[in-house]
This record gives C-alpha cells, sequence and structure tokens, in this order.
C-alpha cells in the first residue's frame, strides 16, 4: 500500500449524516460570524480519535467542544473547517435526505466530503486550536453576583436537543472566571465556556 492510500485510510470518519449536522450546528454557536473575522475563530475543528468524534469552536468570548462516540473505527486529524465551508456541508446534509452516513476523507491540506451521490471539497486552514483544557476544570463555587452578556447565553439554547425538554446547566468556577455550561443531548456530549463580565 503506498503512502497516499495509506494517509486516506487513516484520515478518513464515516458518521451519521444527523450527527455530523448536530455537531457543526452546535459548534457554530460559538463560531465567529463577523465579518472580520480572524480565519482561527471563524473555524470549527473537528477530529475523530479512538472511537470519539470532536467539534470544538470559540469566538473569544465563547468556547464549545461537542464528543460523541462513533460506530466503527474512523481517525481524522483535526481539520479546521472555515464558516463558508461549514455552511456548505450542512447545505450539502440538507440538500441530500436520504443520506445517512457521510464520509470525510482528509488529503493533506483538503477535505473531501461524501454525500450519498454528492462530493465536496473543501480547502483546510492550517493553525491550530488554542489550548483549552485546563478551563473546562475546577469545582464549582457560589458567587454573590455574576454579569453575562444574555444574547450570548441564550444562543447555547441554539444547540440541537438543547432546547427539546433539557436544561441548561449552568456551574460558576470563581470570580472573573469563565461560567461552566452543560448542554444536553441524547448522542453528543456538549459543555461550553461563557466570559463573565465586570460587576459595575
Amino acid at each position: 500500500m503506498d503512502k497516499v492510500m495509506q494517509e486516506t485510510k487513516l484520515d478518513t470518519l464515516t458518521i451519521n449524516a444527523s450527527e455530523l449536522a448536530d455537531l457543526l450546528n452546535g459548534a457554530s454557536v460559538a463560531m465567529d460570524k463577523g465579518k472580520d473575522a480572524i480565519s482561527r475563530l471563524g473555524s470549527i475543528y473537528l477530529s475523530a480519535k479512538d472511537g470519539k468524534v470532536k467539534v470544538k469552536a470559540s469566538d473569544r468570548y465563547r468556547l464549545i467542544v461537542g464528543e460523541s462516540t462513533l460506530g466503527g473505527e474512523s481517525e481524522l486529524g483535526e481539520c479546521q473547517i472555515r464558516a463558508n465551508d461549514v455552511k456548505n456541508i450542512l447545505a450539502t446534509i440538507k440538500a441530500n435526505k436520504v443520506a445517512r452516513e457521510i464520509t470525510l476523507t482528509r488529503v493533506g491540506d483538503s477535505l473531501s466530503v461524501a454525500i450519498g451521490g454528492t462530493s465536496l471539497t473543501v480547502y483546510l486552514g492550517g493553525e491550530t486550536f488554542p489550548p483549552y483544557e485546563h478551563l473546562l476544570g475546577g469545582e464549582s463555587e457560589p458567587l454573590p453576583a455574576i454579569s453575562f452578556n444574555a444574547t450570548y447565553m441564550a444562543d447555547f439554547a441554539k444547540v440541537p436537543c438543547s432546547h427539546k425538554g433539557g436544561h441548561l446547566i449552568m456551574e460558576f468556577t470563581g470570580e472573573a472566571k469563565p461560567i461552566r455550561v452543560k448542554i444536553p443531548h441524547d448522542k453528543i456530549e456538549w459543555v461550553a465556556l461563557l466570559m463573565p463580565m465586570r460587576v459595575k
């Protein structure tokens, strides 16, 4: 097997269409959609490893990470998918209503997305997502008062399944520290962060 075939085999993700749509729609809530957004913040990062698929995005004020268990043995190195390409992938999923599974294959800086009889190629960014794991830990603690952007918090209710009979769980981790938000979903484990504002 030559090198290209090996890369193709190792960098392939097969996933249910509706699950990928939920992951991309959910992560896009925290993606910077502004006209002047820098590339790293105006993107979603997608990867698959050890039977898990993960998406993440941040616009500096919010961070969201979603993780789901895969049925197969897919492995996909982290892909930086820009906002416009995320939109195109979601539109293609919607147009192919009968598609049950989607195969994403990465070769170099391009990602091929096969949905039913349709194939879409997107060119990936080369930036890495900043470290964030240290922000997700820490114990909850009571606070006398906290201020936050209500619109940003309300946007978390747009994450798929967060508003269907479930509740957002807010945890406060300390003064001037991010508010941790857990969002219910039957297949995806969502955790989000919202930066607080100063109480005047």
